[in-house]
């Protein structure tokens, strides 16, 4: 299929998104297997953050939703006496439409929840239109300060509920991929920041992603931590072989993920061994006066959904 460049350019509201060529579709095969897209160019992608937080930290967790509608969320990792200053959770689906609609409803422990959009993608070659990420404000439905529970969300008032393999049953219309919770808490007196940054639309890759998170009103120093989650990360063709899943990482130079050095950020571990596609995975990182994050794909289709960036302030 020949591939077009696309540039897509607009400012947010701390910094500029730049996108070169986010990649083409490939259709499905009959069997439902889905075909990798080998040939897509690299995205190169600069992003401010969408939310920032001061003395502050931060956890992540997520739930594979490919071929049901629901699912359990478990948050651990937020200390004895700290309290939640944001929580917001994620969730990302492939349709009929290259644009999606502005809102779309979910339920979050039960309640009734609105999520904004945040970016438009291509569809992660299963042969949709479109791959849409939404954001809701969760925060006043966890317990200021015993968050660490488990959280039901479902994304979709229909769809499969048949859990199957995904590689032997692809489900017409939408496709759920997934949700994630990121909780913001008090840092107990430390000098940290959290950064979040979700206006990631265009940035499907198939090839390279080149990822450039920038904080020009914020300072960072120290080690600290880099939190991603992604959309069709897989193990490999079938649900049980490991050839797609070698996908490397990097932050500012230094490899991250991937062989040889841990596994990779996009094997659909949220839902290890079946369903997989979909990944929360956190790093201890360096950030500096901004991040470069690399990923290189031996030819799966990947969609980056939120990045998350906690270290010191001066």
């Amino acid at each position: 299929m020949k591939i077009k460049k696309i540039l897509i350019a607009f400012v947010a509201s701390l910094g500029l998104v730049w996108v070169t060529n986010p990649g083409s579709v490939l259709a499905n095969g009959a069997n439902g297997v889905r075909d990798e897209n080998t040939t897509a160019s690299p995205v190169q992608v600069s992003i401010g953050e969408t939310f920032h937080f001061l003395n502050a930290e931060h956890v992540a967790n997520g739930v594979a939703l490919r071929n049901r509608v629901s699912g359990t969320i478990h948050l651990r990792g937020v200390p004895a006496g700290r309290s939640v200053k944001a929580a917001y959770l994620y969730w990302n689906f492939s349709d009929d439409s290259a644009v999606g609609a502005a809102t779309a409803a979910a339920l979050f422990n039960g309640n009734a929840v609105t999520g904004t959009k945040t970016a438009d993608n291509t569809d992660p070659c299963w042969g949709r239109a479109g791959n849409h990420t939404y954001r809701a404000t969760v925060t006043t439905f966890l317990p200021r300060t015993q968050p660490n529970q488990d959280y039901k969300v479902v994304t979709a008032d229909s769809g499969t509920t048949s859990g199957e393999n995904p590689w032997l049953s692809t489900p017409d219309g939408t496709i759920q991929e997934g949700a994630t919770l990121v909780v913001v808490f008090g840092s107990g007196g430390a000098s940290t920041a959290v950064l979040i940054y979700d206006a990631l639309s265009g940035t499907e890759f198939s090839s390279s992603l080149s990822l450039t998170l920038t904080h020009p009103m914020i300072s960072l120093s120290g080690t600290g931590l880099y939190t991603m989650s992604g959309a069709d990360g897989q193990r490999g063709t079938t649900g049980y072989d490991n050839t797609v899943s070698n996908e490397t990482g990097f932050f500012d130079s230094i490899q991250i993920s991937g062989p040889p050095v841990a596994a990779s950020d996009w094997d659909g571990a949220a839902g290890l061994p079946l369903v997989q596609l979909w990944d929360v995975h956190t790093h201890i990182v360096s950030p500096g006066t901004s991040s470069l994050v690399e990923y290189f794909s031996p030819g799966d289709c990947l969609v980056p959904v939120v990045f998350v960036l906690q270290a010191n302030t001066p």
